[in-house]
């Protein structure tokens, strides 16, 4: 028993030792660019309304910005995604135009929708995805509030070659969420019986880093 007893100690201290010394090797958070693979972002915008097929669904095709990501501690992940608003089309064409019209979004006059991260709440390990909940500050028009939105953040190790032939990690985030159009001006004094209130969003990012991690991430490193 005794020996036994020695040896779970001897593969306790050895297990944390190797945790210790993988840490100190990733203890700085990584950059992951989602400008420069922008094919594979995809933002989806699904509106309820009271005519035709009783939802109509639309997409921003462009997308930029940058996260700063450390796996071993995703609540303190910082970045900006900035959308070109100007980019956003719908199946419907009255709805695409009316999208961009003075009473919706203005994109002549508002181009971009930011949102800052401030970090990744409730981060939980399932096999190889990390769930969080992304909380941070969306602005749009002339309006800002805090949002969160359920994400599922993946991992791939050296998979940006497979993009662009560049070395590098990949981070992928995908989830859904909705806002409130009265909440940020959008259109606010049409009736929600025509077009409904909430704006149901759904995103998938890719970002890329021009890095490699030692191994990839696990449960087992999260602090």
């Amino acid at each position: 028993v005794n020996e036994v007893s020695y040896m779970g100690k001897k593969w306790g201290w050895a297990v944390k030792t190797i945790v210790l010394f993988c840490t100190h090797q990733i203890s700085h958070a990584m950059t992951f660019d989602f400008d420069r693979l922008g094919k594979s972002n995809q933002i989806e915008i699904r509106l309820k309304t009271g005519f035709g097929s009783g939802s109509v669904k639309g997409s921003i095709s462009r997308v930029r910005g940058e996260i700063n990501f450390l796996a071993e501690l995703p609540q303190e992940a910082k970045g900006r995604i900035d959308l070109d608003a100007s980019s956003l089309r719908f199946g419907n064409l009255k709805v695409s135009g009316d999208a961009h019209s003075l009473e919706w979004l203005n994109t002549s006059l508002y181009p971009t929708i930011s949102f800052q991260l401030k970090g990744f709440k409730n981060p939980r390990w399932n096999g190889k995805s990390l769930f969080v909940i992304a909380h941070g500050k969306l602005s749009l028009k002339e309006s800002s509030s805090s949002v969160l939105m359920p994400l599922t953040v993946r991992y791939f190790r050296k998979h940006r070659r497979k993009f662009d032939g560049l070395n590098g990690d990949l981070l992928v985030l995908e989830g859904e969420s909705s806002i409130s159009r009265n909440l940020f001006g959008i259109n606010p004094a049409s009736s929600t019986k025509e077009v409904g209130d909430k704006i149901m969003v759904r995103v998938k990012l890719v970002g890329c880093s021009d890095k490699v991690r030692p191994f990839l991430p696990s449960a087992l490193f999260l602090r």
